[in-house]
């Protein structure tokens, strides 16, 4: 078919779009943090810094059910700043103390998950299916040819009586019967392994089975069949009368149906659709489908979002066209409402072209077109529809149609970076991207802090979002080059031990409310706590230790005490307040812990002559009590067995 170049006729039908959400957060009264852990001295393994998710779309906080004067009242206590790009940002103080009044409401905080999918399914369409006039049997051998020929006709009675697409049939006999080769085949004529008996005719084969995890061989009965042919419509009526695969009966779509009937469980082989489409594109299987139908299909390989265009691409075949016929594709929103349509010029598509060599259109039929991304479009479900057409303004008028199934355009997809403490400057580094097509004429940035734990945020900062050219390489979603964002954030009590969450989100309004588009990252709890005994000696009464605690929940945490703890009685001895001591070397090991770089302790202290024999167990303890008892971490180091002379 020649390739029309005609003039393109464009009508944008204006749609109102908007988001409508807010986010809330809950407030009340607990007792303040005040946690311990307790430790084995032997785990001494490499803190794990990032945290990384490739997850996106679905908020599964449901945090938008409360009324507007606590919503009010959320906004008054948050903080809205400025995040400089060096420069450490602190939390919200009423945030804080909120947080550290509430018990911990959520053990398993939700976040984004992976819904991103940029490519449209399947055609659907009712007007037809794929074909070809004729096979191609280049290559293959006079055996090859003959096995095809002695499956034909039941391949075509598969579909007529029972609605299995002829070229899938086909194409299952050529892979598990091996060119109609394989033991079954040619001594009782079963090209796809059906057990049983066949009109009380059968085969016995040995075969493998698993029983109990344990993969024996046994003779099983094989259905035996007269001839191919046999094999083939029976293989039709085994599909037909299985429940499980009805979805698949007169679908005209053979890609829709090898797809289905791996998803509907007939092989376990990951890639059994692929191998069964290859079969079918090599050797021109189509052509049998047309046999017993007319071409009227396509497919939709791209609807997304790139840079500030809509790509679609794809392709329509179809027997109802002829060269004085318009290409027309329609845009219609998930309610049928027309958004926009545009005649297009051919994109020619040569695999096309291999698979539907005579239908009326089918090379011709490819379409590769942009349209600007507006409002219109952001966040709806889009169908396109395809048509041939004798009318300029694209009205239906001879040729036909093909409606594809809906593509939403509300790709939200995200990735943390990076989200570690640095102990030396005592701030979060936080980086990452955010892209999302509903981010569209929001042009307000913030990264949220948000205590999954109690349901609190605890600061919002505006960023600036930064070149990203290796995400927009990578996912067609709006606003993709221009992901990236990082926040420093002063490390703070309210951040340790809880469940930390990163919001980063895209909004219409300078305050961070109105119209928004939200990627919850996954948690991070900065509960490190650990430690090493250098040294633990007894002299004579005279106990010496010496060794190291580093924990991110010493933050604001100033008194450390060593205390000796009878582990035989289970009695406390004695504490002791030490000085913490610099520790260089802890710092270069575990260098995104809060206090490591001061995290030292050496004590002598005289036992009682009573604990001879005694396992004697040090606790490393940090608290906000000059008694040591308030707030506090502690960690327990293996007890010893003492001897005291």
């Amino acid at each position: 078919m020649k390739n029309k170049k005609q003039s393109r006729i464009k009508i944008v039908l204006p749609v109102l779009f908007t988001f409508g959400a807010s986010l809330v957060f809950f407030q009340a009264d607990a007792q303040a943090d005040s946690t311990q852990t307790t430790t084995s001295a032997d785990q001494q393994v490499a803190l794990t810094a990032n945290v990384n998710t490739t997850s996106q779309n679905t908020n599964y906080q449901n945090l938008n059910q409360s009324t507007n004067n606590q919503q009010n009242t959320a906004q008054a206590s948050t903080q809205m700043a400025v995040a400089g790009a060096n420069d450490g940002v602190s939390l919200n103080e009423q945030a804080v103390q909120q947080a550290n009044s509430k018990p911990v409401i959520d053990t398993n905080p939700g976040f984004s998950t992976n819904q991103y999918n940029v490519t449209a399914t399947p055609v659907s369409s009712s007007n037809g299916v794929n074909g070809a006039a004729s096979l191609n049997t280049s290559g293959l051998s006079s055996w090859d040819i003959n096995f095809l020929n002695s499956i034909h006709e039941g391949a075509l009675n598969g579909w007529r009586q029972y609605g299995v697409l002829p070229s899938v049939t086909a194409a299952q006999a050529i892979l598990e019967s091996g060119w109609g080769q394989s033991g079954l085949a040619t001594q009782g004529h079963n090209l796809f392994g059906i057990k049983g008996s066949y009109n009380g005719h059968s085969i016995t084969m040995p075969t493998r089975e698993v029983y109990g995890g344990r993969s024996v061989y046994i003779n099983d009965a094989f259905r035996a069949y007269a001839n191919n042919n046999e094999s083939v419509q029976d293989h039709g009526r085994f599909l037909a009368v299985n429940s499980r695969y009805h979805n698949l009966l007169w679908q005209t779509d053979y890609r829709t149906v090898t797809r289905l009937i791996q998803a509907d469980g007939y092989a376990t082989d990951p890639y059994y659709a692929v191998s069964l489409n290859a079969v079918i594109e090599r050797y021109g299987l189509t052509a049998w489908d047309r046999e017993v139908a007319e071409v009227n299909t396509g497919h939709i390989d791209n609807l997304s979002v790139i840079g500030s265009q809509i790509n679609i691409r794809g392709w329509h075949a179809s027997d109802s066209y002829n060269n004085k016929m318009h290409h027309f594709i329609i845009l219609l929103d998930g309610n049928g409402h027309e958004l926009y349509r545009t005649e297009v010029n051919g994109d020619y598509r040569q695999d096309v072209q291999n698979a539907y060599p005579n239908a009326d259109i089918a090379g011709w039929g490819g379409f590769n077109i942009n349209v600007p991304y507006s409002a219109t479009f952001a966040g709806k479900s889009i169908q396109v529809v395809s048509r041939y057409t004798y009318n300029t303004d694209g009205n239906p008028n001879g040729g036909k149609d093909v409606y594809f199934n809906p593509v939403s355009l509300n790709a939200n997809t995200g990735y943390l970076d990076n989200m570690t403490l640095d102990a030396k400057t005592g701030t979060i580094n936080i980086a990452g991207w955010h892209a999302a097509d509903a981010s569209l004429n929001k042009g307000y940035h913030y990264i949220i802090i948000y205590d999954a734990s109690k349901h609190v945020e605890l600061g919002r900062y505006l960023v600036e979002s930064t070149s990203r050219n290796d995400v927009a390489k990578v996912f067609n979603v709006y606003g993709a080059n221009k992901s990236g964002f990082s926040l420093k954030l002063n490390f703070n009590p309210a951040l340790a031990g809880d469940q930390i969450q990163v919001i980063s989100r895209y909004s219409d309004s300078q305050n961070g409310e109105g119209n928004y588009v939200d990627y919850w990252f996954a948690p991070k709890t900065f509960n490190e706590n650990r430690a090493y005994m250098d040294s633990f000696s007894v002299s004579g009464n005279q106990l010496h230790v010496a060794g190291w605690h580093a924990a991110d929940q010493s933050i604001a945490k100033p008194y450390h005490f060593i205390i000796i703890y009878d582990a035989t009685t289970h009695k406390e001895v004695k504490r002791q307040m030490v000085e913490s001591l610099s520790r260089n070397d802890v710092q270069k090991v575990y260098p995104n812990i809060y206090n490591d770089a001061q995290s030292g302790f050496n004590l002598t202290t005289s036992l009682d002559p009573s604990l001879n024999g005694h396992e004697i167990q040090i606790i490393s303890r940090y608290s906000d009590a000059k008694n040591g008892e308030g707030n506090r971490i502690d960690y327990w180091f293996n007890p010893v067995k003492v001897t005291i002379r």
